[in-house]
């Protein structure tokens, strides 16, 4: 009986930990797209911990100065080991959301294009995507490929694409970077 108590307490515990609606409470959530006028580089996201893991070939993505994959570890997420993001820079603002939308919603969502058939663009496409598991996780599925991106953010001159277990979550996770790279781009609150 202890035992069962136990693994029951533990349960109730992992679904209330796991939640992300606290968490989105707490972060007010960055627009979809935001302008600036200031020219933002992959040098902002390394000063908040971004480890660049590949800097992609831009030549067939319309627009582009350059495009990163990397991750941010422990920092903004403690809970997860670590977090990938894709950041695609542009020459200003307007490039960005006139050239950079339909690539990006193009691979991101809950039914982001994942494959060379439909990807707009397919440098290293492998990086958006990830297995879903069979058991044991939110994403919990028939490990078949699904889009890792499930939310951007367009800010000024660029296009950061969150991970997230659903869209809220990665909204929020975008958000997040967003106040890391820009702090004085959070609301202030009372």
């Amino acid at each position: 009986i202890m035992k069962k108590i136990f693994l029951t307490f533990l349960t109730v515990i992992i679904f209330i930990g796991c939640g992300s609606s606290e968490d989105t409470a707490l972060v007010p959530l960055v627009d979809i797209v935001t302008e600036s006028d200031r020219t933002f580089t992959i040098d902002d996201f390394k000063a908040v911990g971004y480890k660049q893991s590949k800097k992609y070939k831009v030549e067939d993505l319309p627009g582009a100065t350059s495009a990163y994959y990397g991750f941010i570890k422990n920092k903004l997420d403690p809970d997860d080991q670590k977090i990938d993001y894709e950041i695609r820079f542009y020459a200003n603002h307007a490039d960005a959301v006139s050239m950079g939308t339909e690539y990006v919603e193009n691979a991101t969502g809950e039914e982001g294009c994942i494959s060379k058939d439909c990807a707009l663009w397919t440098e290293d496409i492998k990086h958006r995507a990830f297995l879903a598991e069979r058991l044991g996780n939110a994403h919990a599925g028939n490990g078949q490929p699904k889009a890792k991106y499930l939310s951007y953010v367009i800010y000024g001159n660029m296009i950061v694409m969150c991970p997230g277990y659903n869209v809220e979550d990665s909204r929020t996770r975008c958000s997040k970077t967003i106040y890391e790279v820009i702090p004085e781009a959070k609301p202030v609150t009372e």
